[in-house]
């Protein structure tokens, strides 16, 4: 059996099985016009055993153009390669000493480099093309370029003001080529596991404090999952800071802090459906800020139910609209504290309304209809008149005769 050290030039495999094509070292020249990438055998990768690779169950593997590989050949010609490891290490502006002892500057013409160029198009005249010069009867290439490529943001802006995050993304240029490695005299695996860096967690709204992440890595112990577009994935076990992180491109992330606190920030559109019930039980405070926009409740059917045991309910609304739409049931609130309502301009019912109770009018009353009553309509003793008994002295007509003074 014969082992290998390569390096991924192409994973964009027409099968669809995660084969890669490997430039092994000390079998492939590094010249293209002898042994362009697009000529390199596929070589078949083997996945742990925590995956099924079986019928979509599991995961696929994560090799890029540039990455270095440990393998086999399954044939005695050395021309069916098997992957089955990563070696990872500190990547040199060199891709590799040359006879004399000269370090070879990295570059898209030459092998055991990322190959991709900037667009397909620029394939054209390379050695990667359809049907190049040193092999005119070849009719396939490269088939992905750098435009196509996942990439990390270049920058991130979130608003708190209801507008949303924007997402910078950075420009390729052809002295960036290769693309891959993005650094190199330092170590390939994440500086967020090696505890170099910590993503930026920091919310700051005027008026509101939010914890700051606890993230302080301490390496071997932060196990990262970093994606090539900017996406991670953080399993932090270092001591009296242990974390989980979920942390997106766009700046939308989710942190469980050493003692169980949880802390999300949504940087766009949130939307939550539960298909049947839904519990939610808060031991301490509860607090709901809308910066800006409606709050609407919809009841399609059945009842709210508002209870306050202790204490009082305060609803303030500076602008904007508080709307809540029962189609069908009733709204039932109880309280055993004081109810408080205060309207700067009107308050408006616009429905028949029963209050079991005194009704105490401090202000004002006008009424544009009748006034029925099943008892009596008067006012505190001393004030007059009685309206049940009130009459009034006539001087003159037919009707005039006896009279009594009004009440």
């Amino acid at each position: 059996m014969k082992h290998f050290f390569g390096i991924v030039e192409d994973r964009n495999d027409p099968l669809k099985i995660g084969r890669v094509r490997v430039r092994i070292h000390g079998i492939h020249t590094d010249n293209k016009l002898e042994l362009s990438t697009p000529d390199l055998p596929w070589a078949q990768v083997l996945l742990p055993t925590t995956s099924a690779g079986l019928s979509g169950i599991g995961m696929q593997h994560g090799l890029v153009e540039g990455t270095t590989v440990f393998g086999y050949f399954r044939d005695s010609a050395s021309q069916d390669p098997i992957v089955f490891g990563v070696a990872t290490g500190i990547p040199q502006s060199g891709y590799k000493v040359d006879a004399f002892g000269n370090e070879l500057t990295r570059s898209v013409e030459k092998g055991f480099n990322d190959p991709r160029r900037l667009t397909v198009a620029d394939y054209e005249g390379t050695p990667d093309a359809p049907n190049p010069e040193q092999d005119s009867r070849r009719p396939h290439g490269l088939t992905s370029a750098i435009d196509t490529q996942p990439k990390s943001p270049k920058e991130i802006t979130i608003n708190y003001d209801a507008t949303g995050s924007t997402i910078t993304e950075g420009e390729i240029t052809e002295d960036l080529l290769p693309y891959y490695p993005l650094y190199t005299g330092e170590s390939d695996v994440s500086s967020l596991a090696r505890g170099d860096s910590v993503l930026d967690k920091k919310i700051e709204i005027e008026g509101h404090t939010f914890p700051d992440s606890l993230a302080e890595p301490v390496y071997p112990y932060n196990k990262v999952y970093q994606s090539e577009s900017g996406h991670v994935i953080e399993v932090d076990d270092t001591v009296g800071k242990e974390r989980l992180s979920t942390y997106h491109r766009s700046g939308t992330f989710q942190e469980v802090h050493p003692d169980g606190s949880v802390v999300q920030r949504i940087v766009n559109d949130n939307y939550q459906i539960v298909a049947k019930d839904d519990k939610i039980y808060i031991a301490g405070n509860a607090d709901l800020t809308v910066e800006k926009g409606n709050v609407t409740i919809n009841v399609n059917t059945g009842n709210v139910d508002m209870k306050v045991l202790k204490g009082n309910v305060t609803s303030e609304i500076t602008e904007g609209n508080l709307k809540a739409d029962i189609l069908k049931g009733t709204t039932d609130v109880l309280s055993e504290g004081k109810i408080t309502i205060t309207g700067n301009n009107k308050t408006e019912i616009i429905s028949d309304t029963t209050i079991t109770g005194t009704l105490h009018v401090t202000g004002k009353q006008t009424n544009e209809s009748s006034i029925v009553a099943d008892g009596e309509i008067q006012t505190k003793k001393g004030n007059s008149p009685k309206l049940s008994t009130h009459t009034h002295i006539i001087t003159s007509g037919s009707s005039a005769g006896k009279t009594k003074k009004p009440d």
